[in-house]
Protein backbone atom coordinates (compact mmCIF):
# COMPACT_ATOMS: atom_id res chain seq x y z
CA UNK A 1 0.00 0.00 0.00
CA UNK A 2 1.27 3.46 -0.89
CA UNK A 3 2.05 5.57 2.19
CA UNK A 4 1.99 9.35 2.48
CA UNK A 5 5.02 11.65 2.73
CA UNK A 6 7.23 9.25 0.82
CA UNK A 7 8.84 9.34 -2.60
CA UNK A 8 8.68 6.00 -4.38
CA UNK A 9 11.06 4.66 -7.00
CA UNK A 10 9.07 3.02 -9.77
CA UNK A 11 6.79 3.28 -12.78
CA UNK A 12 3.92 5.65 -11.98
CA UNK A 13 1.67 3.89 -14.49
CA UNK A 14 1.89 0.82 -12.24
CA UNK A 15 2.20 2.38 -8.78
CA UNK A 16 -0.75 4.73 -9.23
CA UNK A 17 -3.01 1.67 -9.28
CA UNK A 18 -2.17 1.14 -5.61
CA UNK A 19 -3.62 4.53 -4.65
CA UNK A 20 -7.25 4.20 -3.47
CA UNK A 21 -10.19 5.82 -5.25
CA UNK A 22 -11.12 9.35 -4.14
CA UNK A 23 -8.14 9.69 -1.79
CA UNK A 24 -6.05 12.52 -3.24
CA UNK A 25 -6.92 16.20 -2.76
CA UNK A 26 -4.74 17.57 -5.56
CA UNK A 27 -2.30 16.41 -8.24
CA UNK A 28 0.67 18.62 -9.08
CA UNK A 29 2.93 17.22 -11.75
CA UNK A 30 5.43 18.12 -14.44
CA UNK A 31 4.81 15.48 -17.10
CA UNK A 32 7.39 14.34 -19.67
CA UNK A 33 7.11 16.84 -22.48
CA UNK A 34 6.27 16.20 -26.10
CA UNK A 35 8.67 18.46 -27.98
CA UNK A 36 10.38 19.38 -31.19
CA UNK A 37 14.15 19.04 -31.21
CA UNK A 38 15.88 22.32 -31.92
CA UNK A 39 13.31 24.48 -30.16
CA UNK A 40 15.64 25.51 -27.38
CA UNK A 41 14.75 22.94 -24.74
CA UNK A 42 15.30 19.28 -24.13
CA UNK A 43 12.73 18.68 -21.40
CA UNK A 44 13.04 15.21 -19.94
CA UNK A 45 14.73 13.73 -22.99
CA UNK A 46 18.44 13.55 -22.23
CA UNK A 47 21.01 15.33 -24.32
CA UNK A 48 22.60 11.98 -25.08
CA UNK A 49 19.41 10.68 -26.68
CA UNK A 50 19.03 13.84 -28.74
CA UNK A 51 22.65 13.62 -29.84
CA UNK A 52 22.00 10.10 -31.13
CA UNK A 53 18.82 11.16 -32.93
CA UNK A 54 19.78 14.48 -34.52
CA UNK A 55 18.52 13.29 -37.87
CA UNK A 56 14.99 12.91 -36.45
CA UNK A 57 13.04 16.17 -36.59
CA UNK A 58 10.46 15.20 -34.00
CA UNK A 59 10.79 13.02 -30.90
CA UNK A 60 7.47 11.79 -29.51
CA UNK A 61 8.17 11.39 -25.81
CA UNK A 62 5.26 12.71 -23.79
CA UNK A 63 3.01 10.47 -21.71
CA UNK A 64 0.43 7.77 -22.16
CA UNK A 65 -2.77 9.82 -21.82
CA UNK A 66 -4.50 6.80 -20.27
CA UNK A 67 -3.01 7.92 -16.96
CA UNK A 68 -5.45 10.85 -16.99
CA UNK A 69 -8.23 8.37 -16.24
CA UNK A 70 -6.25 7.21 -13.20
CA UNK A 71 -5.94 10.84 -12.11
CA UNK A 72 -9.72 11.18 -12.23
CA UNK A 73 -10.16 7.96 -10.26
CA UNK A 74 -7.91 8.87 -7.34
CA UNK A 75 -8.92 12.52 -6.87
CA UNK A 76 -11.73 13.40 -4.46
CA UNK A 77 -12.69 16.18 -6.86
CA UNK A 78 -10.76 17.23 -9.94
CA UNK A 79 -8.04 19.57 -8.69
CA UNK A 80 -4.91 19.27 -10.80
CA UNK A 81 -1.91 21.23 -12.09
CA UNK A 82 -0.13 19.81 -15.15
CA UNK A 83 3.06 21.34 -16.52
CA UNK A 84 3.25 20.40 -20.19
CA UNK A 85 4.62 21.41 -23.56
CA UNK A 86 2.67 23.45 -26.09
CA UNK A 87 2.14 20.29 -28.13
CA UNK A 88 0.24 18.64 -25.26
CA UNK A 89 -2.13 21.48 -24.40
CA UNK A 90 -4.96 20.63 -26.81
CA UNK A 91 -5.18 16.95 -25.84
CA UNK A 92 -5.16 17.69 -22.11
CA UNK A 93 -7.70 20.50 -22.46
CA UNK A 94 -9.97 18.21 -24.46
CA UNK A 95 -9.88 15.53 -21.77
CA UNK A 96 -10.64 17.74 -18.79
CA UNK A 97 -13.03 20.19 -20.47
CA UNK A 98 -14.90 18.12 -23.05
CA UNK A 99 -15.01 14.85 -21.14
CA UNK A 100 -15.13 16.09 -17.54
CA UNK A 101 -16.55 19.62 -17.78
CA UNK A 102 -13.86 21.20 -15.58
CA UNK A 103 -13.04 24.83 -15.02
CA UNK A 104 -9.54 25.68 -16.20
CA UNK A 105 -6.77 28.25 -16.25
CA UNK A 106 -3.57 28.42 -18.25
CA UNK A 107 -0.79 29.48 -15.88
CA UNK A 108 2.62 30.54 -17.21
CA UNK A 109 6.19 30.85 -16.04
CA UNK A 110 7.82 33.69 -18.00
CA UNK A 111 11.61 33.64 -18.31
CA UNK A 112 13.32 37.03 -18.52
CA UNK A 113 16.56 35.63 -19.99
CA UNK A 114 15.61 32.86 -22.44
CA UNK A 115 18.21 31.15 -24.60
CA UNK A 116 18.63 33.10 -27.86
CA UNK A 117 17.14 31.43 -30.94
CA UNK A 118 18.51 31.65 -34.47
CA UNK A 119 16.65 28.83 -36.22
CA UNK A 120 13.43 30.56 -37.30
CA UNK A 121 11.43 29.84 -34.12
CA UNK A 122 9.95 31.83 -31.25
CA UNK A 123 11.96 32.27 -28.06
CA UNK A 124 11.53 29.52 -25.47
CA UNK A 125 10.54 32.09 -22.84
CA UNK A 126 7.26 30.58 -21.59
CA UNK A 127 6.37 27.34 -19.86
CA UNK A 128 2.73 26.29 -19.47
CA UNK A 129 0.94 24.87 -16.47
CA UNK A 130 -2.68 23.82 -17.03
CA UNK A 131 -4.92 23.98 -13.97
CA UNK A 132 -8.26 22.18 -13.82
CA UNK A 133 -10.79 22.05 -11.01
CA UNK A 134 -14.21 20.62 -10.54
CA UNK A 135 -17.09 22.69 -9.26
CA UNK A 136 -16.90 22.91 -5.48
CA UNK A 137 -13.10 22.97 -5.16
CA UNK A 138 -12.27 26.15 -3.19
CA UNK A 139 -9.41 28.53 -3.94
CA UNK A 140 -7.75 30.31 -1.03
CA UNK A 141 -7.71 34.10 -0.85
CA UNK A 142 -4.56 36.18 -1.06
CA UNK A 143 -3.53 38.59 -3.80
CA UNK A 144 -0.08 37.03 -4.00
CA UNK A 145 -1.55 33.61 -4.73
CA UNK A 146 -3.88 34.58 -7.55
CA UNK A 147 -1.56 35.74 -10.31
CA UNK A 148 -1.56 33.51 -13.38
CA UNK A 149 1.97 34.50 -14.41
CA UNK A 150 5.35 34.32 -12.75
CA UNK A 151 8.41 36.18 -14.07
CA UNK A 152 11.96 35.15 -13.21
CA UNK A 153 15.23 34.45 -14.96
CA UNK A 154 15.96 30.86 -15.99
CA UNK A 155 16.55 29.04 -12.69
CA UNK A 156 20.08 27.94 -13.50
CA UNK A 157 21.03 27.86 -9.81
CA UNK A 158 18.40 25.20 -9.06
CA UNK A 159 19.46 23.20 -12.11
CA UNK A 160 23.06 23.31 -10.94
CA UNK A 161 22.19 22.34 -7.36
CA UNK A 162 19.92 19.44 -8.24
CA UNK A 163 21.18 18.45 -11.71
CA UNK A 164 17.66 18.34 -13.16
CA UNK A 165 17.06 19.99 -16.57
CA UNK A 166 13.38 20.87 -16.12
CA UNK A 167 13.19 21.88 -12.45
CA UNK A 168 10.47 24.44 -11.69
CA UNK A 169 10.84 27.38 -9.26
CA UNK A 170 10.05 26.23 -5.73
CA UNK A 171 8.33 29.50 -4.80
CA UNK A 172 5.97 29.19 -7.76
CA UNK A 173 5.08 25.59 -6.93
CA UNK A 174 4.41 26.59 -3.32
CA UNK A 175 2.17 29.43 -4.49
CA UNK A 176 0.11 27.17 -6.74
CA UNK A 177 -0.36 24.52 -4.06
CA UNK A 178 -1.14 27.10 -1.36
CA UNK A 179 -3.83 28.64 -3.57
CA UNK A 180 -5.69 25.41 -4.39
CA UNK A 181 -5.28 23.20 -1.30
CA UNK A 182 -5.63 23.28 2.47
CA UNK A 183 -3.20 22.32 5.24
CA UNK A 184 -2.83 18.53 5.60
CA UNK A 185 -4.33 17.89 2.16
CA UNK A 186 -2.72 15.08 0.18
CA UNK A 187 -0.86 16.07 -3.01
CA UNK A 188 0.37 13.55 -5.60
CA UNK A 189 3.24 14.13 -8.02
CA UNK A 190 3.75 11.03 -10.11
CA UNK A 191 6.63 12.50 -12.15
CA UNK A 192 8.35 14.04 -9.14
CA UNK A 193 11.80 14.54 -10.68
CA UNK A 194 14.09 16.38 -8.27
CA UNK A 195 11.34 16.58 -5.64
CA UNK A 196 10.18 20.20 -5.92
CA UNK A 197 6.54 19.30 -5.22
CA UNK A 198 7.48 17.26 -2.16
CA UNK A 199 9.66 20.06 -0.78
CA UNK A 200 6.89 22.60 -1.39
CA UNK A 201 4.38 20.42 0.44
CA UNK A 202 6.74 19.92 3.36
CA UNK A 203 7.26 23.67 3.70
CA UNK A 204 3.56 24.63 3.64
CA UNK A 205 2.17 21.73 5.70
CA UNK A 206 0.68 19.54 3.00
CA UNK A 207 1.05 15.77 2.77
CA UNK A 208 2.50 14.31 -0.41
CA UNK A 209 3.16 11.19 -2.42
CA UNK A 210 5.94 11.30 -5.00
CA UNK A 211 6.80 8.79 -7.70
CA UNK A 212 9.93 8.84 -9.87
CA UNK A 213 11.09 6.18 -12.30
CA UNK A 214 14.72 7.33 -12.65
CA UNK A 215 16.95 6.16 -9.75
CA UNK A 216 19.16 9.21 -10.14
CA UNK A 217 16.35 11.72 -9.68
CA UNK A 218 14.77 9.59 -6.97
CA UNK A 219 17.96 9.87 -4.89
CA UNK A 220 18.20 13.61 -5.58
CA UNK A 221 14.60 14.08 -4.41
CA UNK A 222 15.17 12.09 -1.22
CA UNK A 223 18.37 13.99 -0.46
CA UNK A 224 16.64 17.28 -1.19
CA UNK A 225 14.02 16.57 1.44
CA UNK A 226 16.95 16.36 3.84
CA UNK A 227 18.37 19.69 2.61
CA UNK A 228 21.16 18.06 0.60
CA UNK A 229 21.80 18.94 -3.02
CA UNK A 230 22.86 16.64 -5.85
CA UNK A 231 26.53 17.23 -5.01
CA UNK A 232 26.24 16.28 -1.34
CA UNK A 233 26.23 19.86 -0.05
CA UNK A 234 24.09 20.23 3.06
CA UNK A 235 22.14 23.40 3.84
CA UNK A 236 20.28 24.42 6.98
CA UNK A 237 17.79 26.25 4.76
CA UNK A 238 15.21 24.17 2.83
CA UNK A 239 15.50 24.49 -0.95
Amino acid sequence: MIEINKIYLGDCYELIRQIPDNSVDCIYTDIPYLLTVGGGGTSRISLNIIEKQKSIKFISKGIDYAILNEFIRIMKKVNIFIWCSKLQIVEILRFFICEHNCNFEILVWLKSNPIPQTNNVWLSDIEYCLYFRESGVPLNDGYGLKSKWYLTPINQKDKSQFDHPTIKPLELVKRHIAHATQENDLILDCFVGSGTTAVACKEINRNFIGIEIDPRWHKVALDRLNNTDAHGQISLIPR
